[in-house]
This record gives C-alpha cells, sequence and structure tokens, in this order.
C-alpha cells in the first residue's frame, strides 16, 4: 500500500486524506458563509429557501456549488492542493505524476459531490425515528462513500474508486 507513484511519492493514507477534507470543509464553510452574507441584502436579511425565494433558492444552491467547484478545480490544476491538503502535506496527480487538468477536476469534483449528496440523503433516512424498510434501503446511500474510502485499504496503489475512475492518485508531498 505504500507503493511509490511516478512521482516517486509514497500513496497519502486514509486519515490524512479525511483530515485534510474535513480542514477544506471548515474553510468551504467559511466561504459560503461569506458568500451567503454578500446575497443577505438581496433577500431583506431571509434565509435563501425554497419556500421564502422560490427558484432564486435552487439558483443560490448552484452558486454554491459553483464556489466550491472553483476552490477545488483552482487548487487542484494549479498544484494539485487545496489548503487542507497543503496542511496535511498530501498532492492530487494524474496518472502520469502531472498536475490533473480542468477535466479532471471537474469529473473528480462532480464524483465527490455525488458521494457527499448521496451520503447525505443516506444520513437523512438514517435519522427518521421509526424505521420503515423504504429508510433502511435509503440508510444504504451511505455505502458509495463507505466503499470509496474502504477501497483504499485493497488497493494496493493505496487509490480509492474516486482516484480510479478519474486515473488520479493523492500522495504524500
Amino acid at each position: 500500500m505504500d507503493e511509490k507513484s511516478t512521482t516517486g511519492a509514497a500513496a497519502a493514507g486514509l486519515p490524512r486524506r479525511l483530515a485534510a477534507l474535513c480542514y477544506d470543509a471548515l474553510l468551504l464553510a467559511a466561504v459560503a458563509f461569506a458568500a451567503t452574507a454578500a446575497l443577505l441584502p438581496l433577500t431583506g436579511g431571509e434565509a435563501i429557501t425554497p419556500a421564502a425565494q422560490g427558484a432564486a433558492a435552487h439558483l443560490y444552491r448552484a452558486y454554491l456549488a459553483l464556489l466550491a467547484l472553483a476552490y477545488f478545480g483552482v487548487s487542484w490544476t494549479r498544484g494539485g492542493q487545496t489548503l487542507g491538503m497543503k496542511a496535511w502535506k498530501i498532492r492530487l496527480e494524474a496518472g502520469d505524476g502531472t498536475t490533473p487538468g480542468w477535466p479532471a477536476a471537474l469529473l473528480r469534483f462532480s464524483i465527490g459531490l455525488a458521494l457527499v449528496l448521496a451520503a447525505g440523503l443516506g444520513l437523512w433516512f438514517a435519522s427518521n425515528p421509526g424505521w420503515t424498510a423504504l429508510d433502511a434501503a435509503g440508510a444504504g446511500l451511505l455505502m458509495p462513500l463507505l466503499g470509496n474510502f474502504g477501497w483504499i485499504a485493497y488497493d494496493a496503489r493505496g487509490r480509492s474508486l474516486q482516484d480510479l475512475a478519474c486515473r488520479s492518485r493523492v500522495v504524500r508531498a
């Protein structure tokens, strides 16, 4: 599992990846707060919800997703590291050891977003009191995210399923 990449760097382990992801999630929350604060004067200070703003609330969600894409995409395509990855001394590299381009960054972000949304929906189903068969099936939406990170332990090169799909790798910097 500690096999070297084409650049000679060892694969980043799961604890480092998760720590960097948590760090980046905190940074993204701060960016989302600032981006939302900039929009609040347009809503009269009200929360941006479909009930209050209708279709504009969906545009707001897309706006936040684009901000997240910009954060990760720019970081990955310019050096292969987000701030969280820099703090935990890991980096993303393409299969040939170079910095990934925008198509790879967009694919990686899209897969990650889909995994997070599915896991969030799975947690919502799991949190419902009085479980039904539908709730149990819905909680199964957590499995893709768990499988993605669990695969790191089984892959000889320490890659997640997301890494395999994107033909990339997270290595120690």
